[in-house]
Order: structure tokens, then C-alpha cells, then sequence
């Protein structure tokens, strides 16, 4: 039997002599300007809300349209489009005319739309 690891090769280091790796720019998953990040806006403003109406701000006068302890995502926005490819596809319906939608699909004798021409 032969050892897993070739002596001549050189060895991996271990994590411990690895050594602290800083982070940079594209492994952090916050923005490096947090004004850029959605989220962090969202929060600010929320804050910001949350702060006038400690101050006795009356409601009436702040946008408080996501001060409702909601998700942002779930309030409804003048910009809310639901992109083509999310919408369910139309597919072909039978014409049924008020029939039931099997009995037009597959016919009184229950052999679909063959004709007399297709027998």
C-alpha cells in the first residue's frame, strides 16, 4: 500500500498557518458605500420616521408609506412591474363555448376533434 502523499511534493498548509485573509471589495456582501445599498436606505429612512414621530412630527405630513413594519417589497409602488418572463404563459384552451371543457376537448364519443375525413 503506498501513502496518500507523495514525500517530494509539498504539502498544504494548515488553516492555522494560513493566516488572517482581509477582505476585499467583491467578498463582503454589503455595498462598500452603503448609500448604494437598497436596504440600508430603507433602514436610514425608517430610523428617520421613526425619530420625527418620537419628536411629535405629525403623521400626516411624512412619507411614512413603509412604516408599517412590512416588507418593502410587499408595498405596493408606482414603479411595481412584473417582468414578461414571471407572468404565466398562455397556453391553448379548448373553445367550449359554455361546455364542459373536458367534453369539448375529447368530444361526445370521447375521441377528441377527430372528423369524419380523419376516420
Amino acid at each position: 500500500m503506498s501513502n496518500a502523499f507523495n514525500d517530494d511534493l509539498a504539502r498544504p498548509a494548515a488553516a492555522e498557518d494560513a493566516g488572517i485573509q482581509p477582505l476585499r471589495d467583491g467578498d463582503a456582501t454589503s455595498e462598500a458605500d452603503p448609500s448604494l445599498d437598497p436596504a440600508q436606505r430603507e433602514w436610514d429612512r425608517t430610523d428617520a420616521i421613526d425619530e420625527a414621530l418620537d419628536a411629535g412630527v405629525d403623521p400626516a405630513e411624512l412619507d411614512t408609506a413603509t412604516a408599517t413594519s412590512d416588507d418593502p417589497a410587499h408595498i405596493p409602488s408606482d414603479d411595481d412591474e412584473i417582468p414578461a418572463e414571471d407572468l404565466p404563459t398562455e397556453y391553448a384552451q379548448p373553445e367550449t363555448q359554455g361546455d364542459d371543457p373536458v367534453m369539448a376537448e375529447l368530444g361526445e364519443d370521447g375521441e377528441g376533434d377527430i372528423t369524419d375525413e380523419g376516420l
